[in-house]
């Protein structure tokens, strides 16, 4: 009798042993979900944690003190394409041959008499690129685009490119229209979207892609999610909800801020509201990592991002200095703080790392897991950034760039010259020194260079045609 008794507390104990253990490998096999808020021409200073006075974000910055906000965070480039490029391939834009945004019209364009001229790089992201959707499907993602993609053309869409659902994603950069029916007519290029189908009058695009969003992360909820919610806000045109805009019609009189810009940046904070409720109400919380981002600086005709000098198209801190937060809890400390340097690529590195996705080679990557980062501590050494940006877009100013240890140096193609600053000192980058330390402008302009023979970019040429005034 003793012994049966044995046997039989012998079995239960192994029983629940192994109900422990399977209930430990369950808990380890469920993979986070990822939510990536990706905001279109987000200034580094539109949003209230990150100083903004006038506009209010209040579920942005709830992001803030719920997780982690850097504040030495930038794009890839000072446009969005590119930007977007590194994002879903985890490179820099150079090593992927796409570092100018995809427009209507020719892109390789270049002034009159122009010094240099612009490479013939790709317009769409080659499929033998690992893209973040086909990253995660192996490890049982499923994924949706939802707004701006601006990668590729018709072929190289996001179900073109590991992404199981699309909504509103397509060649272009800027909607027709923010209201539906989302329509621009007489337009040669960007009459309407084709991947957006119905709605309703007074629809409001920024809405529109978050129920759609909404509706996926319910559909999807047993099972681990990628969504790719980017909206086209607050992109050109500028056009909000009128209650909005008549809020912030006298309140940002005497600024440099457009009441419809502010109205845009209000409705996007409110959007991120929905989704976050959302994932409360599903009880998703805990188990999702959300990214919120932008992809390049502010336009400055609609937005004020003193103390960065100048805005998107330029390589100065305006044109590529971003807001940028993760919350993951239990695993992010709220409202914690990295003074450590980000780049876009890294988004990339950090999910494909949070998501134990081993089939990516990490070593062929160019960013770096932004995991190390969650616990506070500064890096020894902060990572060199680069960028390389030959195109005469916005601002109108080819060049690249090497920011290393507290100096950043601008080589810029036309007119040909170099600038150096100590961003330590002089975020507003107001005054020059590679005159003054002509050593340290070697130095980079050396470590610029070995960095674009390592990538190997299509590089810009020389013009032929160019007669020096």
């Amino acid at each position: 009798m003793r012994i049966t008794k044995i046997l039989l507390y012998g079995q239960i104990i192994l029983a629940i042993s192994g109900m422990f253990l399977a209930s430990c490998i369950e808990v380890k096999e469920k993979k986070p979900n990822f939510l990536i808020l990706l905001i279109d021409d987000l200034g580094a200073m539109d949003v209230g944690s990150y100083g903004q006075k006038i506009i209010e974000t209040p579920n942005i910055d709830k992001l803030a003190d719920d997780g982690m906000q850097w504040t030495n965070a930038y794009s890839s480039c000072p446009v969005c394409s590119p930007t977007r490029a590194a994002l879903l391939t985890g490179k820099s834009p150079a090593r992927v041959h796409f570092t100018g945004h995809i427009t209507a019209i020719e892109r390789h364009r270049h002034p009159e008499n122009s010094t240099i001229l612009p490479p013939e790089d790709l317009m769409y992201i080659p499929y033998e690129e690992v893209m973040l959707a086909e990253a995660l499907k192996p490890a049982g993602y499923v994924s949706g685009n939802f707004g701006k993609w601006h990668v590729g053309g018709s072929g190289y869409w996001p179900t073109d490119q590991g992404f199981d659902v699309n909504v509103a994603g397509w060649t272009h950069g800027s909607p027709p229209s923010h209201f539906y029916p989302y329509e621009r007519p007489g337009s040669e290029w960007n009459a309407s979207i084709p991947t957006l189908h119905g709605g309703v009058e007074g629809e409001y695009l920024t809405d529109r892609l978050t129920d759609e969003a909404i509706s996926f992360i319910k559909e999807n909820k047993d099972r681990p999610f990628l969504v790719y919610l980017t909206h086209y806000a607050v992109h050109t045109p500028l056009e909000a909800p009128e209650a909005l805009v008549e809020k912030y019609s006298p309140l940002v009189k005497n600024t440099k801020i457009d009441p419809v810009y502010a109205a845009m940046v209000e409705s996007v904070d409110q959007n991120i509201g929905r989704v976050m409720e959302t994932l409360d109400e599903l009880g998703l919380n805990d188990n999702t990592v959300v990214i919120f981002a932008s992809d390049n600086g502010g336009l400055e005709s609609v937005t004020d991002n003193r103390p960065f000098r100048r805005g998107k198209g330029h390589l100065y801190e305006g044109g590529i200095r971003v807001p940028f937060i993760m919350r993951w809890p239990g695993h992010i400390h709220p409202g914690s703080v990295s003074e450590n340097r980000t780049i876009s690529e890294d988004i990339y590195t950090t999910i494909i790392d949070i998501a134990w996705v081993k089939a990516v080679d990490v070593n062929n990557l160019d960013g770096r897991s932004l995991v190390v980062d969650f616990h506070g501590e500064k890096l020894k050494q902060q990572p060199d950034l680069h960028w390389y940006y030959p195109h005469y877009g916005i601002g109108k100013d080819p060049g690249a760039v090497i920011i290393s240890g507290d100096f950043k140096l601008i080589e810029h193609y036309d007119p040909y010259f170099v600038e150096m600053y100590n961003l330590a000192e002089d975020i507003s980058e107001t005054t020059e020194l590679s005159e003054a330390m002509p050593g340290k402008k070697e130095e980079l302009l050396q470590k610029l260079h070995q960095w674009l023979e390592s990538v190997d970019p299509i590089m810009h040429t020389r013009n032929p045609d160019h007669v020096p005034e």
